[in-house]
């Protein structure tokens, strides 16, 4: 079906949709992408279970409808019976179902109900293949309609609203039968997930761990630049008040508004590279703590992106083997579902190849991990064991060895609190004079992006 061509409104009913443009119909996607790692995914999710629109409005999905199917089925069979004298066909065919109501049938009204029950289970065969699939566009809206009302056909309307909204505004490309995310779903899925926590950080101090005060940003230029959402608040009132006057002239009050604020500008001193470990083993996923990972991952991506252009930053991914993860596929970056293993070995060793190429003074790992190593590399292979042998344990250490010889700082981020990992962090710090921090997840990014910008000077 042409979504174009969608008759967006019943017939029966007036609705305005929960979405005013593609933006905000964004947002019902962006964590539904977050938290299940693929796009194809999270739009199956929503075309099954409906979404919440931004005013806070229910949409329902395709369970929704079936279960509306279901009832009316149920309240043809509970209120017919097929115990009166009817033709022969007629009453083959009533066998198909079991009535137990107390309506007898005629053989004009039991034509029409065998009609209706075949038009149910017609639709509901569609239904049932648009839930495997997540596509909606063989659903006839007028037939879904007539027999299950007004609501069910506005509640199918407003995803294909979503949908082509989604297109239109370029968050979603269609190949196919397929979605993949555009270049500006990947941007504010990284911008949301930096301001989310840089609002984090805004709400109080980080106990022992020093948050980040603006006198760090290094020396002034003299250079004002706009005033943009996450930088540091030092404004250069002069030039900010300048800018009102000219675009609102000089009458008194002065209305400055947000684009009329410039900052000062600070020189940026020092260049680093930097590999974000993400642990990706299954014990992330199960115990909910990989999506606030990957939400790190994707604010620190935006912030070198747009305010450390300098910096090269690179993610690995490590469960029961390593690898290297481009920024443009974190969003729908995800957890081994059915492999155990986490290799740190193979991710410690991918991350130093990255970092040898690099040019740069400054070196560090920033490591978010929940659980010790409990696999490593032997030829090319992975070998795991739960308890983590001795091998292992070995192996890994001596990757941190190599790291440290090569001026690589690690720098690890504990996602669990238990004894062998605390035991083993102890062993890398012995080593390698990184530091380790244990956060709940909901605190990393609070932790991590401090740590990261503190030893940062950088033009604000």
């Amino acid at each position: 079906m042409n979504f174009s061509k969608v008759n967006l409104y019943s017939k029966k009913v007036e609705s305005e949709s929960v979405f005013e443009k593609g933006d905000s119909a964004f947002n019902v996607l962006a964590d539904q992408i977050l938290e299940i790692g693929d796009v194809n995914e999270a739009m199956r999710s929503i075309v099954q279970e409906g979404f919440i629109g931004n005013d806070d409005r229910p949409v329902g999905g395709l369970k929704d409808i079936l279960t509306k199917l279901e009832e009316e089925r149920r309240f043809l069979l509970e209120k017919y019976s097929n115990h009166q004298e009817l033709p022969s066909d007629i009453l083959k065919e009533l066998e198909k179902y079991q009535f137990f109501g107390s309506e007898s049938l005629t053989p004009e009204l039991a034509e029409q109900v065998l009609t209706k029950m075949e038009r149910l289970n017609e639709l509901n065969e569609v239904i049932t293949e648009a839930m495997k699939s997540g596509q909606i566009g063989d659903l006839d809206l007028d037939a879904l309609e007539e027999l299950l009302g007004s609501l069910s056909r506005v509640q199918i309307e407003e995803i294909f609203r979503m949908i082509t909204a989604l297109e239109e505004a370029g968050y979603l490309l269609k190949t196919r039968d397929r979605f993949k995310l555009g270049s500006k779903a990947i941007k504010e899925i990284a911008q949301n997930a930096m301001r989310e926590i840089f609002s984090q950080m805004r709400k109080g101090n980080l106990g022992a761990h020093d948050t980040f005060k603006k006198g760090d940003w290094g020396d002034l230029t003299g250079q004002t630049v706009p005033y943009e959402f996450g930088q540091s608040f030092e404004i250069n009132l002069q030039k900010s008040l300048f800018n009102t006057v000219v675009r609102d002239g000089s009458s008194i009050p002065l209305r400055m508004q947000k684009q009329d604020l410039e900052v000062n500008e600070h020189e940026h001193l020092t260049q680093s590279a930097t590999v974000l470990m993400l642990d990706q083993s299954r014990s992330m996923g199960m115990y909910g703590t990989f999506t606030a990972a990957k939400k790190v991952a994707l604010a620190l991506y935006w912030l070198v992106q747009t305010k450390f252009p300098r910096d090269k930053l690179f993610v690995v991914g490590f469960s029961d083997y390593g690898m290297n993860i481009e920024g443009k596929d974190l969003p729908e970056s995800t957890w081994n579902h059915w492999v155990a293993g986490t290799n740190m070995h193979h991710g410690l060793i991918l991350s130093r190849q990255l970092l040898a190429r690099q040019n740069v003074a400054n070196k560090q790992i920033l490591m978010v991990t929940d659980g010790e190593p409990t696999a490593h590399m032997e030829g090319g292979q992975a070998y795991f064991s739960y308890p983590p042998t001795p091998r292992t344990l070995d192996q890994t250490l001596k990757e941190v060895k190599r790291c440290t010889r090569e001026g690589i700082v690690i720098n690890t981020f504990m996602l669990e609190m238990n004894y062998f990992l605390m035991e083993f962090m102890d062993q890398m710090a012995k080593i390698n004079n990184g530091r380790s921090f244990y956060t709940k997840p909901d605190q990393l990014g609070r932790y991590m992006l401090v740590d990261y910008l503190e030893g940062r000077k950088r033009k604000v």
